[in-house]
Parts: C-alpha cells; structure tokens; sequence
C-alpha cells in the first residue's frame, strides 16, 4: 500500500478539513448582525460597532450640524486607499483631530464611529 495515502492519514486529514469549515460556518453564523446601511462597507472596518457606537454619540453631541453623507463619502476616500490604521496614524500625524467629550480622536475613526452611532438610531 501507498505509504502516502493510508486509510489513517485520509480520516485524519478529513476530520481536520471538516473541524476547519464548521468553525468558519459557525464564526459566520455567531457574528452579531445588523440591519442594512448605506455605511456598512465603512462599518464592517470597526473591530466592536456598539462600542464605537458610543463613542460616536460623543461625536454626535460635540459636532454641530453633522452631515453623514459627506462624512461617509470623506471616509470612504481615505479609506479607498489606506487601512484603518493607515488612515487613523495619518490623521494624527497631520493634526487631523476631533474632541468630543474630552477625547481627542484622529478624525477618521471619530467619524465612523459617528456614523456606527447615525446607523444604530
């Protein structure tokens, strides 16, 4: 017999495949879900949306006249070309800064989670 394929490595190798798919079908299955936004591409980039939800709040309190659209849309180009973290290290590098309830926040992430904050009213 073929000392490459014996029955045991077979089973073996198929019960580890079958363990694989079922944990990445559950992982999808467990995961909160949301109701549909014209933001989920941008909110599908934050780690916890509840928890920057709340931030967002704060966001939402301290800035006047927040318009969602062109936030989305200011965003959505950062992002276009740059990760998360990317986008949030250059946003505080070039002072690029919003203060909401004492928390100074590189704009970028500030406005996402203002706009987790806009999806979850």
């Amino acid at each position: 017999m073929n000392k490459l394929f014996t029955r045991r490595r077979v089973v073996m190798g198929a019960g580890g495949a079958a363990v694989l798919a079922a944990t990445a079908f559950e992982g999808r299955l467990l995961r909160k879900r949301y109701a549909p936004t014209p933001y989920d591409d941008l909110l599908a980039r934050l780690d916890d949306r509840d928890a920057d939800a709340q931030i967002g709040e704060a966001v939402l309190a301290d800035v006047e006249g927040f318009d969602a659209k062109a936030a989305s849309a200011g965003v959505r180009q950062r992002l276009a070309r740059h990760t998360l973290a990317q986008a949030v290290g250059a946003d505080a590098a070039e002072g690029r800064l919003l203060e909401a309830s004492g928390w100074v926040l590189p704009q970028t992430l500030a406005l996402l989670c203002a706009l987790a904050a806009k999806a979850a009213a």
